[in-house]
């Protein structure tokens, strides 16, 4: 055989030993890393699918059985254990996507995650001026100095303690976790679309319609623009409802008018699907599919059955229009907690369940209130 053939062979006989050497020092040292257990280190798929079976397993055991030895307790910095547990992710993000479709005031406004207790916003309450100039040198008038309001909005705790038989749990038949999800969501929501609608800030959210309002276009921060009917609870005789609608409409800043949307009672509602123009065509147009509100001047109607109601005689705020996720922001804190009480409420078993949120106006401009007053 050739030499220089051979030594060839040779060399490359000791490269991939040396190949091997380095690749299997990679493994055992990977091997070392998932064995200890060491941080940021990502665990295969098959375990990760793993880890969320055992977490939904145990939390249905523990809504039928009472069995928590794998859910996370809450603790409270002050107190010391709270007695609760953090629901598992998967089982609170059901809970959020179910109190979206409940409540219209979550479908419509921003909603913002915080891990504080509160959140704190910097809002401009006065626009900056700006202009146009021919070249780096010209001189420029003077512009408005935008005046920093700061807003804070703090998140209140809210409860729910919906009850079960002890043989509705012990049957395997009946999915408990939606049976949960459905009924902390149900009470959850009732009691924030009234908050958020309607609340005084105290111990609660404050709700779009607890500012106050004046009919002009110019107004100091912290209050929003209304327009009047002309009769307590109801249209005037001597105004045209059509025109007060459509100056609604077109108060709103251009920014707005793309998310705008109508927000009203049931029974306001009624009052306004009957409006008809001069040719005898209804305003309110119906939706062409399930996934699209109806209509009103070609912008979407959303019913708020926690909007006053309108009485003749009483004078009460019953439609609002705006873009509401600019207008209004709805801030939660992050986690939502469970406590299984079988003793409290026997022989029913009780589930106390717990979150955190809050709610305010961020933007004034965003928002207008239909008043059914005389003024």
């Amino acid at each position: 055989m050739n030499k220089d053939f051979q030594n060839a062979i040779e060399e490359l006989n000791n490269n991939v030993e040396t190949l091997l050497a380095n690749n299997e020092k990679e493994l055992n040292a990977l091997k070392t890393k998932i064995t200890k257990g060491e941080k940021n280190m990502p665990l295969p798929l098959s375990e990760n699918l793993e880890n969320n079976c055992d977490q939904k397993c145990n939390f249905s055991d523990y809504i039928r059985k009472g069995i928590d030895s794998f859910l996370k307790k809450s603790l409270n910095g002050v107190n010391g254990n709270e007695g609760g547990h953090f629901v598992p992710e998967k089982i609170a993000m059901q809970i959020g996507d179910r109190l979206k479709f409940l409540s219209p005031m979550r479908s419509i406004a921003k909603i913002t995650t915080i891990s504080t207790n509160s959140l704190d916003m910097l809002v401009d309450s006065k626009d900056p001026g700006a202009g146009w100039v021919s070249a780096e040198t010209t001189s420029r008038d003077e512009t408005n100095s935008p005046e920093i309001q700061k807003i804070k909005i703090p998140v209140h705790e809210i409860y729910a303690k919906p009850k079960a038989s002890q043989r509705l749990l012990d049957d395997a038949q009946i999915n408990v976790e939606e049976w949960l999800i459905n009924k902390i969501a149900e009470k959850i929501a009732a009691l924030e679309n009234y908050a958020f609608t309607n609340g005084d800030g105290d111990d609660k959210p404050k709700g779009f319609l607890h500012y106050t309002s004046e009919p002009s276009s110019i107004r100091e921060f912290g209050k929003l623009q209304h327009f009047c009917s002309g009769a307590d609870g109801k249209f005037s005789v001597d105004n045209n409802p059509i025109d007060i609608l459509l100056n609604m409409v077109c108060s709103l800043k251009p920014i707005y008018v793309k998310n705008a949307q109508w927000l009203m009672s049931r029974s306001a509602f009624a009052e306004i699907r009957k409006l008809k123009n001069s040719d005898g065509t209804c305003l309110w147009q119906p939706s062409l599919s399930e996934s699209t509100p109806s209509t009103l001047l070609g912008y979407p109607v959303i019913i708020n059955e926690d909007m006053p109601n309108l009485v003749s005689g009483t004078a009460s705020v019953s439609v609002a229009f705006g873009d509401f996720h600019s207008g209004y922001q709805i801030v939660d804190r992050q986690g939502l907690k469970i406590l299984r009480d079988p003793y409290t409420s026997k022989p029913f078993v009780e589930f106390y369940a717990t979150k955190r949120t809050g709610g305010a106006i961020v933007d004034f401009d965003a928002l207008k209130l239909l008043k059914f007053s005389i003024n």
